[in-house]
């Protein structure tokens, strides 16, 4: 919700393509909005960009990444993409081992991976390596299946086909890289310390600070340049023993949940981009230090999985904790609603599946 206000700090009309089943469907601050069946909304992208009328165009989340590269693109239309359709970035959609597979050819750090074509197979592999590892499942975002140990998740969340990746656990100096870049070229970037995490740790943030060091400015411009990327994306990240940033996670080709806390740390992400429309090319912009922030509503979403106490504990300095965009607090308060609503849901699912289970347990079945 807070894209729209990014976008209106460089003062260019915005278009939008939502979804009719996106949260922020409503959201206002676009010039146009064009709500669309889930199944039209990349032909709608395309439509739109063949008219002729826009200088560049934006992903937003990984559900739209998607769509955009199963399609075939028109050649005039393919040109406002991230990067193009047949290229090597291409593949590592949906790919936590095609992205690696990507790393080594442009020489990019990584933690130590192994990979695994079921779930059990991970598992029995991680019980025989020595020190501490972490099974993730190939595909999927946002923390989901991906755990320390497989007792940290519910075995009928867990699907046991497909590639599992068995990688050691660098420990938990997590962020993020986010960048602005055109064709390659990093204009400006952040970086972002994850101190506390949804789902166990390892999803979206709800609380962290700023990482101005220079290896992961680094980082996010050896990755820009490996992609020839155009657009606001970035990466997540570990911190190994030698302080060394490693590549876990790729946004390439969608936005950063938290590009909105760059002028918290002396970006602009917004004059950067307007500097770029009007082919100039100014000194890249790095972050500086500030302050922590709280994420919302991702807060509200950990108070009601249980993590108030876990939340208050960690907030032990000033925080930034933008709200809503002051100019549509309405879509602020429809995004509480909607985590309210989904959490509650969630939440009674886990108590039906523990309540059978519990019966068949007493029923000696």
């Amino acid at each position: 919700m807070h894209v729209t206000a990014l976008f209106r700090r460089t003062g260019l009309p915005v278009d939008a393509v939502i979804t009719s089943r996106h949260p922020l469907r409503g959201v206002r601050g676009f010039s146009r909005s064009y709500v669309v069946d889930p199944s039209e909304w990349a032909a709608t992208v395309e439509a739109r960009l063949l008219s002729g009328e826009y200088a560049r165009f934006f992903n937003v989340d990984e559900p739209g990444l998607q769509q955009l590269y199963l399609r075939s693109w028109h050649p005039e239309a393919a040109k406002f993409l991230p990067f193009p359709p047949s290229g090597e970035a291409a593949s590592n959609i949906r790919s936590k081992m095609a992205f690696h597979e990507w790393c080594r050819l442009h020489g990019l750090p990584f933690p130590e991976t192994h990979y695994c074509s079921s779930f059990q197979e991970a598992c029995e592999l991680r019980s025989r390596l020595p020190g501490s590892w972490l099974i993730k499942a190939d595909s999927g975002s946002g923390g989901q299946n991906v755990m320390r140990h497989p007792s940290e998740v519910d075995p009928e969340d867990v699907l046991e086909s497909g590639i599992w990746l068995v990688q050691r656990d660098e420990g938990d100096r997590v962020g993020s890289g986010i960048f602005l870049a055109e064709q390659g070229r990093v204009l400006a970037w952040i970086g972002i310390k994850k101190f506390v995490c949804l789902n166990r740790g390892y999803g979206p943030t709800v609380l962290g600070g700023g990482d101005d060091s220079p290896d992961v400015g680094d980082l996010c411009r050896r990755v820009a340049e490996a992609s020839g990327v155009t657009g606001l994306t970035g990466f997540d990240f570990v911190k190994n023993a030698g302080n060394e940033p490693l590549l876990i996670d790729s946004h390439l080709g969608r936005m950063s949940p938290m590009q909105h806390f760059d002028r918290v740390y002396g970006v602009d992400f917004s004059s950067a981009l307007l500097a770029s429309l009007e082919g100039k090319i100014p000194p890249v912009q790095t972050p500086a230090s500030g302050p922590g922030f709280v994420k919302f509503p991702e807060a509200v979403q950990l108070v009601m999985q249980g993590g108030l106490v876990r939340l208050v504990k960690a907030v032990n300095h000033p925080m930034s904790m933008p709200l809503f965009p002051p100019h549509d607090p309405l879509t602020g308060l429809r995004s509480v609603w909607n985590i309210l609503f989904s959490q509650a849901r969630v939440n009674f699912g886990r108590f039906r599946r523990a309540a059978s289970r519990r019966f068949r347990a007493s029923s000696g079945q």
